[in-house]
């Protein structure tokens, strides 16, 4: 198995000055051309999804077997709800596998989509955040895989977190030849709930930002032609 690596074309020492300057960055082209591939394959390949998504404060997960074994008025109505929800509150839906947390749990050892985890937790992949940032105290990185469908969506919060210390967020976006009248944009919010910037899905491309930072993912489009996919996952002191 080819061992995942960052491109050793990007400095992160000199992309550090472009982030504080907004606490927010796109990098294209983040990883090694093999690792990129290897990556999109285990997303592809992955079938082991749980359709996240929250009731006010309380997060849940049901499995995609869970969630296709309704009927489809069921699904309908349970997809209803959510939308409802949004218009008033704090709401999400989309398709994760949480790494890090099957690890700790013990689930599908050996799987290989674990291997991520083990390259985001490496003191390569953290040594190049720390420079990045300009946070050496920056100890680990939780991981996950994301996949959204057509109507899913994430609305805006800050990514503040009771009990986890979050030095910034990093999401690696896999996902080659979006259009961007598809949604599923990572949005940023001034105060005055403006969009002041908005980064498009794309293929191995890292998107970093600070915290915390009002952001959205917006809702991917019914005529989306394929799904939005990536991994991500939050740097920790």
């Amino acid at each position: 198995m080819t061992e995942f690596e960052i491109n050793p074309a990007h400095d992160p020492a000199s992309l550090s000055e472009q982030l504080s300057a907004t606490g927010r960055l796109q990098i294209p082209e983040f990883a090694t051309d093999a690792t990129a591939r290897q990556l999109h394959a285990l997303l592809l390949n992955h079938d082991q999804w749980y359709l996240t998504y929250n009731e006010g404060a309380e997060n849940f997960e049901s499995s995609e077997q869970q969630f296709k074994a309704l009927a489809p008025q069921q699904q309908q109505r349970f997809m209803g709800n959510l939308y409802r929800r949004a218009g008033r509150e704090f709401q999400y839906v989309f398709w994760q596998y949480y790494i890090s947390q099957a690890i700790k749990n013990g689930e599908n050892q050996g799987h290989p989509m674990h291997g991520v985890n083990d390259w985001v937790t490496g003191e390569g992949f953290l040594s190049f955040m720390r420079a990045l940032t300009g946070r050496t105290d920056i100890r680990t990185s939780d991981s996950y895989a994301s996949w959204y469908s057509r109507g899913h969506f994430l609305t805006k919060h800050a990514d503040r977190h009771p009990t986890h210390d979050r030095v910034a967020a990093w999401i690696l976006s896999m996902t080659p030849d979006w259009d961007e009248n598809w949604g599923g944009h990572l949005a940023f919010y001034d105060d005055g709930g403006n969009i002041i910037e908005a980064f498009k899905p794309a293929f191995n491309t890292l998107n970093i930002f600070l915290i915390p930072v009002d952001h959205a993912v917006q809702m991917v489009a019914p005529y989306a032609a394929k799904p939005r996919t990536s991994f991500l996952g939050w740097l920790l002191r």
